[in-house]
């Protein structure tokens, strides 16, 4: 039963509203059930379901509130509620939301696009239910959507304004949270079959109670904990959101004015905050939320029903006004950046490949062994997944020391001829398909690890990992070009450019090699996995480019984000360095949210053959790993020769003429 309800007024409000639950679910997309997910809050939301409460309260105030609820006016509630959630793939899309109750929101996981398109589903859902119970159903809820639609319109274009009126902050909150809370009493009153007067009575009640709700809530976002909200506060000052005690409190105090601007710092909200405190414009504010309530008190004194019912529908709505009691959500720590787990390689693996390195050629002294990123992509798979078997995970390690090779060979700044550049990727390609006319160790130790690679794996899979192989060659080439050219990436071709060169295609063969499994494309090709791979790169590469900044100047790398910045802007390299930070920081917290999302798809995607722990286990790594690895690639962590990259280059370049002649 919701707060300050006497079921004793409202015996079958409870059940009512368990059926309203039983109505409202997941949007279904025909043919599609891995999409489901999309617009899938679980069985265990914490959602109050304040707008069917007053539908159904409504309907019960003209009625008889012994009797059950028709099954009209339960999915009248059902749509109402509907209308709404689909507006709130919007809001989290435009406010930058992270979590929607304590759970990662469908932007997060998903991405905008997707998240916008899921909300639309929605709330055509929403709009269907009500067309369907009555062309004046559907008609009111047509107004309402262009309504709210109106008042974020307003909110929008009045963004970082610090001369927003009063009467403008009105107009934008009646639209976008009085209006739905107007029609959910409307539409209950709608099927009581009363009067269209006393109709438009409870829709006004709804209307002001919708003011003074949303006042109250902007109120709670100066004043109020995260602890007590259950989600951000003081979240409206830095985007720009200025609410009635902001509005207030800047005319008569010109130092807030002067802070009321774009690009607020976290400081500088917290001190904004403290004014608009300071000025008693929140207690000023309260007492406009509060004399709506009394408006929508007032709307209800003449009605004709029982006056138990008036006064428990009356306190309801008082109740919810002040939000900071919410449900128990579940605590969980603070994301922490990726770590790895201590891990001893083991004995025998190490053994072998010392002994598959001298063997192959790949190092021809001992310390060469021991060179920092070797070691790191030897111990890598190690420090993420359980114990393989021991082939599978020579293999793997086989793998990282081999990409590990090919990106430095590229990286190497002492490679400086465009010509030779193009020579090492048609070496390296001639490799990958066998060429005979290619020699050395680098191919002498693909020519050993490709048979143990493709052991097991399907012939769509080798071709798939081959065609990758070349792609990213052909990446690598280019950024080599780029380097040797002093070419650099503008910010908008940043990411495409750096996840060409990223070699996460090959990451995932690795592991999915390691752990002796293939991801099924529909798992592989899922929204929302597509969004995670994206969410890794971004945090990645940032983290990297910050990290390395200093040698990436020296060396006249082309793909780093501060260099684009600064190259596109202008600005200091300062400037650019807080720029990344922020955006970085942005990122992690949605990267975090996104992998703690990871075990709920795997659970509702189908199809996955009782095989999705082994899934999560394969995307966990890959989440993790490159994170791990990125934070060490700049850290020198050994004094252990580095190799001859020209040696084990020369013996693969191709030029043109050796593939012309080959080709005759």
């Amino acid at each position: 039963m919701p707060r300050e309800i006497d079921s004793a007024v409202f015996p079958h409000l409870d059940a009512d509203l368990d059926r309203v639950r039983d109505v409202l679910g997941p949007v279904q997309f025909e043919g599609r059930p891995e999409l489901t997910a999309l617009t899938d809050e679980g069985p265990d939301t914490s959602r109050r379901l304040v707008r069917p409460t007053l539908t159904l309260l409504s309907y019960y105030l003209l009625t008889d509130p012994a009797v059950p609820a028709e099954d009209r006016v339960v999915r009248a509630a059902a749509a109402v509620e509907l209308v709404h959630l689909g507006s709130l793939y919007h809001d989290d899309v435009i406010d930058h939301a992270y979590q929607r109750r304590g759970r990662p929101s469908a932007n997060v996981v998903w991405g905008s696009h997707m998240a916008v398109l899921g909300g639309d589903s929605v709330t055509a859902s929403g709009g269907r239910m009500l067309i369907e119970l009555g062309q004046r159903e559907g008609l009111a809820g047509s107004i309402a959507s262009e309504q709210m639609c109106a008042g974020m319109v307003i909110e929008a274009a009045d963004l970082y304004m610090a001369s927003r009126s009063e009467q403008a902050y009105l107009d934008a909150i009646d639209g976008k949270t009085a209006v739905l809370l107007s029609l959910a009493c409307r539409v209950g009153a709608m099927q009581a079959g009363r009067s269209e007067d006393e109709e438009e009575v409870l829709a006004l009640f709804g209307r002001h109670f919708g003011l003074a709700y949303q006042l109250y809530d902007d109120i709670l976002d100066l004043t109020s904990t995260a602890e007590e909200m259950g989600k951000p506060v003081n979240a409206d000052l830095p985007e720009g959101i200025y609410t009635l005690p902001v509005i207030r409190a800047a005319a008569r105090d010109q130092k807030l004015g002067r802070l009321l601007r774009s690009g607020m710092t976290g400081e500088q909200a917290a001190h904004a905050r403290a004014l608009v405190i300071a000025s008693g414009a929140v207690d000023e504010a309260q007492a406009v939320a509060d004399e709506f309530m009394d408006q929508a008190a007032g709307q209800l004194a003449d009605l004709p029903v029982d006056p138990r019912a008036r006064h428990a529908m009356t306190a309801y709505a008082k109740s919810i006004l002040d939000r900071r009691t919410p449900l128990p959500a579940v605590s969980r720590p603070a994301p922490q950046p990726p770590k790895a787990h201590s891990y001893v390689l083991p004995q025998e693996l190490t053994r072998w490949v010392r002994s598959w390195m001298v063997d192959t050629g790949l190092i021809v002294s001992p310390a060469e062994a021991d060179y920092d990123r070797w070691t790191g992509a030897i111990q890598l798979p190690g420090q993420i997944l359980a114990p393989a078997d021991a082939a599978r995970e020579q293999t793997a390690v086989g793998l990282a020391v081999l990409s590990f090779m090919w990106d430095d060979l590229f990286d190497d700044p002492q490679l400086t001829d465009p010509e030779t550049v193009t020579a090492l990727r048609r070496g390296l390609v001639a490799m990958v398909r066998q060429d005979p006319q290619v020699h050395g160790a680098i191919p002498t130790a693909w020519a050993s690890l490709w048979p143990r690679l493709s052991e097991g794996r399907t012939t769509r899979w080798q071709e798939r990992f081959l065609d990758n192989l070349e792609e990213w060659f052909e990446a690598a080439e280019r950024e080599a070009h780029h380097r040797i050219t002093g070419y650099i990436t503008s910010t908008a071709d940043y990411l495409p450019l750096r996840k060409s060169t990223g070699g996460i295609e090959i990451a995932v063969a690795g592991v999915e090699v390691r752990q002796d499994r293939e991801l099924p494309s529909r798992l592989r090709n899922h929204p929302v996995i597509r969004r995670l791979e994206e969410l890794v790169f971004w945090v990645t590469f940032m983290e990297n480019d910050l990290l390395g900044l200093d040698q990436d100047e020296a060396d006249h790398i082309p793909y780093n984000l501060v260099r684009a910045v600064r190259h596109e802007t202008g600005c200091t390299r300062g400037e650019a360095i807080e720029q990344i930070q922020r955006q970085l920081a942005e990122h992690r917290a949605q990267l975090d949210e996104a992998i703690r999302y990871l075990p709920a798809l795997i659970r509702m995607i189908p199809g996955l053959s009782g095989q999705g722990k082994d899934y999560l286990s394969i995307y966990e790594m890959v989440s993790v790993a490159p994170r791990v690895h990125q934070s060490r690639r700049y850290t020198q962590t050994s004094t252990s020769a580095a190799p001859d990259l020209e040696r084990l280059r020369r013996e693969i370049y191709l030029p043109a003429d050796e593939v012309a002649s080959a080709a005759r």
